[in-house]
């Protein structure tokens, strides 16, 4: 294992921010970046800012771009390309990282030559139930479930969200950069997949940010919505990558297997309202057996009710979104019309 070799023994790093429409949260995670215990004279931050009315805050390089809903793969993509460090580091506008946040994540880097990517630790602070429940369910950037599964250790990973996350800016440039079109936000799941076949990609517990949570029933389910068109758009577009199969539209479908077993029930002389009672029982009771790991950190009567909520809305909002993307999908199948690779 070989060491990073650098100026006084801190490389110097590129820290990346996509913002729209979130300066009072860009201030914060901002204000978090000035209190780093690396040394400010060894990272740059850049700030794209998706704006009609630009306005550069201190102490950064900043980069407006017209207010044209291109997303967050054109903006990481303006952003990769203004870079002057050898380390590329991210991190999203609402989140606000530890005072060891960056020294932590590119620790990896610095130690090992051939690791080219690092995923850092996601947690939430201040945040009301629900937003518990989302970083219990590992959302976003893994959350709590990543956290415990690390339990203190570096681990291999081939998820890297950009709200955390630092690359070697070769390997970045190697796999081409962001796509500038990724409309359903899925372009920091692309490039961690790209990456992390051509070397090896970590996970380390002890690079923190706090992430703002959605923090309500609504805007979760609105939230997995556009998670679900995103799984369907990568698989449409980039199928070499994609978690998600087409058999899978149907054989994971939440709806589809509650309806199977309402019709049977129905079928056998059972009342179909009890028999959906009896299956959300069934559902709760294993959501909470598969992240009893919550408990080491939160111990709250509501935890048992909200958790496989929570975990209810994310499944259910993910199935609309993939239905939804899947029906543009057979609309442009019947009317011939093929969508280039990187097309909305």
């Amino acid at each position: 294992m070989t060491s990073e070799p650098s100026t006084g023994g801190w490389p110097f790093v590129s820290v990346l921010i996509s913002t729209k429409d979130r300066r009072p949260d860009l201030a914060k995670a901002l204000a978090s970046l000035e209190r780093q215990d690396y040394p400010r004279k060894r990272f740059e931050v850049i700030v794209v800012e998706e704006t009609g009315e630009p306005q550069a805050p201190p102490g950064v390089r900043y980069v407006a771009i017209p207010k044209e809903g291109r997303g967050f793969g054109y903006t990481r993509a303006v952003a990769l390309r203004q870079a002057q460090g050898r380390l590329v580091a991210f991190i999203d506008d609402d989140c606000e990282a530890e005072p060891s946040w960056l020294r932590e994540l590119i620790a990896p880097l610095r130690e090992d030559l051939t690791t080219l990517g690092v995923a850092g630790a996601v947690r939430v602070r201040n945040a009301n139930p629900i937003g518990i429940c989302e970083n219990i369910l590992g959302f976003p950037g893994g959350g709590l479930a990543y956290l415990s599964q690390a339990d203190g250790r570096l681990v291999e990973t081939r998820h890297l969200s950009t709200c955390n996350c630092a690359y070697r800016a070769e390997a970045l440039h190697k796999v081409g950069g962001f796509p500038e079109v990724a409309p359903w936000s899925g372009e920091d799941y692309l490039v961690g997949r790209w990456v992390s076949r051509l070397g090896r990609c970590v996970y380390t517990p002890r690079a923190v940010v706090f992430h703002k949570p959605r923090g309500s029933v609504s805007r979760v389910f609105r939230w997995f919505i556009r998670r679900g068109r995103q799984e369907v758009w990568l698989l449409r577009h980039y199928p070499d990558v994609a978690e998600l199969r087409a058999g899978d539209l149907l054989g994971t479908s939440l709806i589809l297997r509650a309806g199977a077993a309402v019709g049977l029930a129905s079928l056998a002389g059972l009342p179909p309202v009890g028999t959906l009672g009896l299956l959300l029982l069934a559902y709760a009771a294993l959501q909470n057996l598969r992240y009893r790991f919550c408990w080491r950190h939160y111990q709250a009567a509501w935890l048992p009710v909200l958790l496989p909520l929570t975990k209810l809305t994310m499944g259910l909002g993910g199935e609309v979104g993939r239905w939804i993307e899947a029906a543009r999908w057979a609309r442009d199948l019947a009317g011939g019309r093929v969508r280039p690779r990187g097309t909305l």
